[in-house]
């Protein structure tokens, strides 16, 4: 009898280690999924933390040689050496003793830095001595009022130490454009044809009004004109000086012309020059504008008065010109044809030392 409660005891004992046994292998069975889940999904809970902007360069991607930087940083000593020449300093030595930072460039039509919003951030695939397959980055960014040069904005993603490398790297931008910008004035771009090489004063009326220029204009231009049209400022040669500037009133007015959208190059060529631009200048206006107007049905178009342009955005020049043109166009798409009062322009003629403008708006 004792013997059979021995073994009954003991059999109990056994099918409980049994029991024990299988248990721990199925939470280390958990232990293990758990671990793969975290490998795949615990950077994106531990290891990326915010995005943020280190800085805006507006140029050309030859200037920026952008590309190159699109890789992991692991030392305050590799991002001086990569972005120190453009005077980025909004990562410090103690960001980067405790993370590494994935740095890349988007390249936006914007005036001013875009304002973003992380909508996500992952890893997929598993860390391999540092390296990781891919990084998604999802964002939304709200487009500021205008038509801007391109400019590039590097941000920044913090890493783990623990990250070196990543092989792909994909992001999603979605563009917003904001709702209060009212009428803008586009690309504005101001020529100056000195008859000998001087030094030029430009000054912008209303300067609150701008949005974004070229070079950056800070109360003041202050260039060496030369007779072939090149302006040098800051150690820099430009063609020309541009900007461009918010809450511009235009409207439909009773006179203008309604031009069919396929005649709007052959109209532009023929009014402009009646206008006092030059071909060069002629060329880059319609350039700019064709796109937008000539797959219209019909362009309602309309140039404004130099009181209109004045009282918008006042010119002043030092020395004083010989011949001041100012050119500014607002258009409409139209589905149909209206009418109108046909505007009456008058010839300009220039001479001498001459400062010339073009912009325009699109009327909303």
């Amino acid at each position: 009898m004792n013997n059979d409660n021995k073994k009954s005891n003991g059999g109990k004992i056994a099918i409980i280690i049994v029991c024990v046994v299988l248990a721990l292998l199925f939470l280390g069975f958990l232990l293990f999924i758990g671990i793969i889940i975290l490998g795949a999904l615990g950077i994106t809970l531990f290891a990326v933390n915010y995005i943020s902007n280190i800085g805006q360069v507006v140029g050309n991607v030859e200037e920026l040689n952008y590309s190159y930087h699109e890789h992991v940083v692991t030392s305050y000593e590799e991002y001086q050496e990569y972005f120190g020449e453009y005077g980025f300093k909004s990562l410090t030595e103690v960001n980067f003793e405790k993370s590494n930072f994935y740095i890349f460039p988007i390249k936006t039509n914007n005036c001013g830095t875009p304002d973003f919003k992380v909508n996500n951030i992952a890893f997929t695939s598993n860390n391999l001595n540092g390296v990781y397959d891919t990084l998604d980055v999802g964002l939304t960014y709200t487009q500021s009022c205008g038509v801007c040069p391109e400019s590039y904005t590097y941000y920044a993603i913090e890493l783990g130490k623990d990250v070196k490398r990543i092989k792909e790297f994909n992001y999603k931008l979605d563009a917003r454009s904001r709702r209060d910008c009212g009428n803008a004035e586009y690309k504005p771009m101001i020529y100056i044809y000195p008859e000998e090489d001087i030094n030029v004063e430009v000054k912008l009326g209303n300067s609150d009004l701008i949005t974004t220029s070229y070079p950056k204009y800070e109360k003041v231009w202050n260039v060496f004109a030369k007779t072939n049209g090149d302006l040098e400022y800051n150690g820099r040669t430009y063609y020309g000086l541009y900007w461009e500037g918010a809450n511009h009133t235009a409207k439909v007015e009773k006179d203008g012309f309604v031009i069919k959208g396929e005649d709007t190059s052959k109209f532009l060529e023929e009014k402009l020059e009646i206008l006092g631009l030059n071909e060069k200048e002629a060329n880059e206006f319609i350039i700019y504008w064709l796109p937008k107007m000539e797959h219209n049905n019909y362009n309602y178009i309309r140039f404004e008065t130099r009181e209109e342009i004045d009282n918008y955005m006042p010119l002043e020049v030092t020395p004083v010109p010989d011949t001041t043109i100012r050119v500014y166009m607002n258009f409409k798409a139209l589905d149909e044809e209206i009418e109108v009062e046909e505007q009456k322009l008058e010839k300009v003629t220039r001479s001498g030392y001459s400062v010339i403008e073009w912009g325009g708006s699109i009327i909303e």
